[in-house]
């Protein structure tokens, strides 16, 4: 983009990725030229793109910007999403925010989730069994990024048997930009229907140890209503699944095409937490995050966002931010540097940051020490990338070993 003509404004949402998921070349252009960037998005609404690390953390923990999306009319991606869905944690701002949070906070600290290293172990085993077994070369979306998340996930969120495969149809959500909203509104529907059923069940059956019971104990204590209850057990699920499958696809991507520093961490496996937090540094995996709406007038970098408008992170921007990381085009396992900031910053800091991570050492360390061989069946530049994808990804990964 350095040598190219200024893109006309705003720019047209989603971008061109990229190479092999690097940083789209019109988020870096506004980075450096525009760092209060006017965007279209596929809604039809224009909003402003913040791309800076310094301007995106004060952003994101300033009470002057709501996450409160709920009302019908607010600005979404395409249509009627996630982000419609009444008192969601997601939607919801201090001090509602820090009442509901606080009831989920104990479940997901970084002690507690390190309880489910055997749980995530046990299936990824079982799924690396039947990819052992099946077909060289394979698909490892299909056998294994896509499969590991619903599984593990599922059972620690306690999916009854009798509903798992209504959450198979459900889960992953598509969240696709280039979808109508009449089909983000019904996927979203579906996903209510999910959510509705599994409640049910789980008040006839608690299922004691999982965050949905959490939940309706602290509904039936009436420290949360009904309508947050139902609305943060409905996020905790699109978060639990869909977030997961890319970087279980970039992940393995990323480190086959560095193949002496996948040596490293095969031979010193101390090293997979670090390669994991590169990995979240260098793929966010979500292209533009949801909007925010200002509450009151806000002056940044010259540009007035006025009271109503919309604001949206690339949080890739945040982590690819030349002014905190050097080279961050370079993927290396080494940095001092984490990839905290891919979660986000403030009240909103992702609650399950400490499980993902828990998720993604366990199942990628034993993917590479099962096949330390396992390489891509296809030339990178022939992996097929679809940007229209909330979760930036490839959409197949051919392997081999």
């Amino acid at each position: 983009m350095t040598n190219s003509p200024e893109p006309r404004l705003p720019l047209q949402y989603p971008f061109p990725l990229g190479d092999t998921g690097a940083l789209p070349p019109l988020t870096a252009w506004a980075q450096r030229a525009r760092p209060v960037c006017p965007v279209r998005l596929p809604s039809g609404i224009t909003a402003w793109m913040l791309t800076r690390k310094d301007d995106v953390a004060r952003m994101l923990a300033d009470n002057r910007f709501s996450r409160d999306l709920a009302e019908r009319g607010s600005p979404r991606m395409v249509g009627e999403d996630l982000t419609s869905v009444d008192d969601a944690i997601f939607n919801l701002d201090p001090p509602d925010h820090d009442r509901v949070r606080q009831v989920l906070s104990g479940w997901f600290t970084r002690r507690a989730v390190q309880r489910h290293r055997p749980l995530v172990a046990r299936h990824a085993n079982r799924l690396l069994d039947l990819m052992s077994n099946g077909p060289n070369p394979t698909d490892l979306v299909e056998s294994y990024s896509a499969a590991l998340p619903l599984d593990a996930m599922g059972e620690l969120l306690g999916v009854p048997a009798e509903l798992a495969e209504q959450c198979r149809r459900t889960y992953p959500m598509s969240l696709d930009l280039s979808s109508t909203q009449e089909a983000v509104e019904k996927e979203t529907d579906a996903a209510k229907q999910f959510i509705a059923r599994l409640i049910a069940a789980h008040r006839a059956d608690p299922v004691p140890d999982s965050p949905v019971h959490a939940l309706l104990r602290a509904r039936s204590q009436g420290v949360i209503s009904e309508s947050e209850m139902f609305g943060t057990v409905f996020l905790i699920f699109v978060t639990s699944f869909d977030p997961l499958v890319a970087p279980l696809t970039t992940g393995p991507m990323i480190l086959m095409l560095h193949r002496k520093q996948l040596a490293e961490c095969l031979a010193e496996p101390a090293l997979w937490p670090k390669a994991i937090e590169e990995v979240l540094r260098y793929f966010h995996n979500g292209g533009l995050g949801f909007p925010r709406i200002a509450r009151e007038d806000v002056e940044l970098h010259g540009t007035l966002i006025k009271r109503g408008d919309a604001v949206v992170v690339p949080m890739q921007a945040v982590t690819w931010d030349p002014r905190h990381y050097h080279n961050p085009e370079r993927f290396n396992i080494h940095r001092s540097t984490d990839g905290s900031a891919t979660f986000g910053a403030g009240p909103h800091y992702c609650l399950g940051s400490q499980l993902a991570r828990v998720v993604l050492q366990e199942a990628i360390s034993a993917l590479f020490h099962r096949f330390p061989t396992l390489d891509l069946a296809v030339s990178e530049r022939e992996l097929p990338w679809d940007p229209n994808r909330m979760f930036t990804r490839p959409m197949q990964l051919p392997v081999t070993w």
